[in-house]
């Protein structure tokens, strides 16, 4: 066996061993808009890492004090020059904005959005120690120009 063939097995068996890094996190898409109308932009994915309950559809393990990567795919249907992007905690009373975070989400996705073209937005999201150890509600919104793409997940902060 070649030494090239060697390094190419190698890197076969650490490829195809390896765990997955991201998971596919349980989400839903947010309740339409205030005046009735509905979005126009479809979230087809949500990846979470760390989250191993994620195959047991239970809310991502997060340690405070740590960042979590968060990955979504999706279709506009239309395009935006610009485009801003927020987490929120998602509770009855309002919607309360994970603090810190940068909402230029062209620095995450490539601009502009182009409509009915599938895109992904990657962003590592730090979750402070001072957030309450529980289970959060998360809303994240991307907005552009005419563009509002919009899900809800769950996280569960620990110690």
């Amino acid at each position: 066996m070649s030494p090239n063939s060697t390094i190419f097995c190698l890197l076969a068996v650490l490829f195809f061993s390896c765990p997955v890094l991201t998971e596919v996190a349980p989400f839903t898409d947010c309740p339409q808009l205030e005046d009735g109308a509905s979005r126009n932009c479809t979230v087809h994915e949500v990846r979470v890492n760390p989250c191993a309950e994620a195959s047991e559809n239970k809310p991502c393990k997060i340690k405070r004090g740590k960042s979590a990567s968060i990955q979504f795919d999706f279709t506009s249907g239309s395009s935006s020059s610009e485009a801003f992007s927020r987490a929120y905690w998602a509770n009855e009373v309002t919607d309360l904005p994970f603090l810190g975070m940068n909402t230029d989400a062209c620095q995450n996705t490539a601009c502009p959005i182009t409509a009915d073209q599938r895109q992904t937005y990657v962003y590592d999201l730090p979750i402070s120690k001072k957030y309450p150890a529980r289970t959060y509600d998360v809303k994240w919104k991307l907005n552009g120009t005419d563009v509002e793409c919009c899900f809800i997940f769950q996280i569960k902060l620990v110690k």
